[in-house]
């Protein structure tokens, strides 16, 4: 009898904590922005806390979900960039298209030339090394499951910027992860 009141209320709790939780509440995606996309320019949520939308360079490319195998598209928006020594900083606003839904999230990213000639294992050049990551809410919108979703970024990437500040059309390549922990 015992046994039976400890696998109800064990049900219950279960039932209770799946009910009141977000959808997408404590998902990790990893994502693989991959492939070139072409240079164009597009409005990206508000940079800089006047309400309004804010121009950026953006690429479209590959997306692949590496936890289901889904392949759809992304965006990567590249704003607020500066030289600084060697290297770039910038402002990264990423659209991950997704069959659950859009998820937007936003980093202040590092890129640094490579110091040894890389190739990825698709065999695209990289002329830089980027990367991101902090413990602040870096989602800043969503659609469908990702609505109200919070949570963490990191990013690890190869990227070729060999036209990056050339004119509008020219594509420079991807091969980034992007570690998204919904909280």
């Amino acid at each position: 009898m015992n046994n039976k009141i400890v696998s109800i209320i064990i049900m219950f709790v279960c039932f209770s904590a799946s009910f009141g939780a977000k959808a997408g509440q404590g998902d990790s995606l990893i994502l693989n922005l991959v492939g070139y996309g072409a240079m164009y320019e597009r409005e990206v949520p508000d940079l800089d806390g006047d309400g309004v939308d804010d121009l950026s360079v953006c690429f479209d490319s590959t997306l692949k979900n590496l936890k289901n195998n889904q392949v759809t598209k992304g965006t990567d928006c590249l704003s607020n960039i500066s030289l600084v020594g060697g290297g770039v900083a910038l402002v990264n606003t990423t659209f991950f298209n997704l069959q659950q839904g859009t998820i937007i999230t936003r980093t202040s990213t590092s890129v640094q030339p490579v110091l040894h000639p890389t190739i990825t294992a698709n065999g695209q050049i990289s002329t830089h090394i980027t990367g991101a990551s902090s413990d602040e809410n870096a989602i800043i919108g969503g659609t469908m499951k990702f609505r109200d979703a919070v949570g963490t970024v990191r990013l690890s990437g190869m990227v070729d910027m060999s036209n990056f500040f050339g004119k509008v059309g020219d594509p420079i390549g991807f091969d980034c992860i992007f570690i998204i922990d919904i909280n």
